[in-house]
């Protein structure tokens, strides 16, 4: 089994690529490419398509651009950063965050479809560099690369917001999310340089069907919009993706092929996504809560349910890891040497094995020489915390309500991280 933790990443890492190669298709990039090559290589366009010598135009192009490129990947991932604080932050209310933030991003896809327009993001702001015709040095391209990405037009400013979101939703991946967007967009910046002759016929062509392009961009954003709706329920997420999919694939179809209107079939998309989210949602925030952990029908090595009365009046890191997972093993010396150096300090840390196999478990509890208390459950057992099926998930539960989960770590957050929000929890008030 592989680990279940990698379906969502795969899913955010797939989606923040393609948001990055159309970002470059977009009406306030593509059209001002020829300007971008033209001031980074200090040559006039006319000189940059009429050069034969593919090591001038390396020499004259690539380098500065891949500055260029640089510069704006540093801004994004820095950015990420930032997002991936936000996702920690904000984790005790990560559905209500992931709602909202799907509806701002329907309200946005919505937008590039045409179902309506927002007037002021049809404007765009761009940084005037100057140039007059130099040539450019490598740090005036770096330089030029910040100022693109700090200054970017509102037009492109929701696949990145869309981005953004998605990496606040995935606390600890934020950085290289946004990496990977900056990547996707790079790539066609990359390419162009080294292939101006040939890409420039692709350019002609695309802004020739810049609908199209717009529409497919509205229907990627309606995908991210549909992650972030789902990914905190229990639902495999990839039944919302590939049914969002489908119908903006349909909606297309009437637009581009029978020319029907598309702000119906858009909006229907967009309510019943917002309708779907909000049934789970409101069905999974009425489940009762369990007032004790021996509600959930845990057991110990042997199948007898588990008795975890005695730990009725501790704040509990609930660990659920399994032989299976790969980063489970990695991060379980770690929870032991908390466990061993700081026990008695008012909290307890409390293994769930995950393993299909009883057997399998405790023999890899044995193993693992796990020095805590270890019970025996099943992957769905997670839904019980508003947590989704992945492996490894920590979550630190208080004394008042055993299912209310306090904060959450998807995968391991280091030692000091750890420590300290358990010592946080065990002497404030939950």
């Amino acid at each position: 089994m592989n680990e279940v933790l990698g379906s969502s990443l795969i899913s955010a890492f797939g989606i923040s690529f393609i948001q990055g190669l159309l970002s470059f298709f977009t009406p306030c990039v593509l059209p001002l490419i020829p300007i971008y090559l033209s001031f980074l290589s200090g040559l006039s366009f006319d000189q940059l398509q009429t050069e034969q010598s593919f090591g001038t135009r390396l020499k004259k192009v690539f380098g500065n651009t891949l500055l260029f490129v640089l510069g704006f990947s540093i801004v994004f991932i820095a950015l990420g950063l930032g997002a991936t604080t936000m996702g920690k932050f904000l984790n005790t209310y990560q559905r209500e965050i992931a709602f909202g933030a799907a509806a701002v991003i329907l309200v946005l896809a919505m937008h590039f479809i045409g179902a309506f327009q927002i007037k002021f993001l049809n404007y765009e702001k761009r940084f005037d560099m100057g140039g007059g015709g130099k040539k450019m040095g490598p740090f005036s391209s770096l330089l030029f690369g910040l100022a693109f990405a700090f200054g970017w037009t509102p037009c492109i400013g929701p696949i990145l917001a869309s981005v953004l979101l998605i990496a606040a939703s995935q606390p600890g991946y934020g950085a290289f999310l946004l990496a990977t967007y900056a990547a996707g967009l790079a790539i066609p910046f990359l390419l162009t340089a080294l292939f101006l002759n040939a890409f420039m016929g692709l350019f002609n062509k695309m802004k020739q069907h810049m609908e199209t392009v717009e529409m497919t961009i509205g229907a990627i954003l309606v995908i991210a919009a549909s992650y972030l709706l789902f990914n905190p329920f229990q639902i495999p997420l990839w039944i919302p993706l590939v049914a969002t999919t489908v119908a903006m694939g349909v909606v297309i179809t009437l637009k581009l092929g029978a020319k029907i209107p598309v702000r119906w079939p858009a909006l229907i998309v967009a309510v019943a996504m917002l309708g779907a989210g909000g049934v789970i949602f409101a069905q999974e925030a009425g489940a009762p809560a369990a007032a004790s952990l021996d509600q959930l029908a845990w057991t110990d090595a042997e199948g007898n349910p588990a008795d975890l009365s005695a730990y009725d009046d501790q704040v509990i890191l609930l660990n659920f890891f399994a032989s299976w997972c790969g980063p489970c093993k990695e991060e379980l010396p770690h929870l032991a040497k908390i466990w061993n150096e700081h026990q008695d300090e008012g909290f307890v840390i409390i293994g769930i094995n995950m393993d299909d196999e009883r057997a399998d478990g405790a023999a890899f509890v044995k193993e693992m020489n796990v020095p805590y208390p270890v019970v025996y459950g099943k992957l769905s057992d997670l839904s019980t915390f508003g947590l989704r099926a992945a492996l490894p998930n920590n979550a630190i539960v208080g004394t008042k309500d055993r299912t209310k989960v306090l904060t959450h770590f998807t995968g391991w957050p280091g030692e000091e991280a750890m420590l300290a929000e358990l010592k946080r929890f065990a002497t404030g008030s939950n």
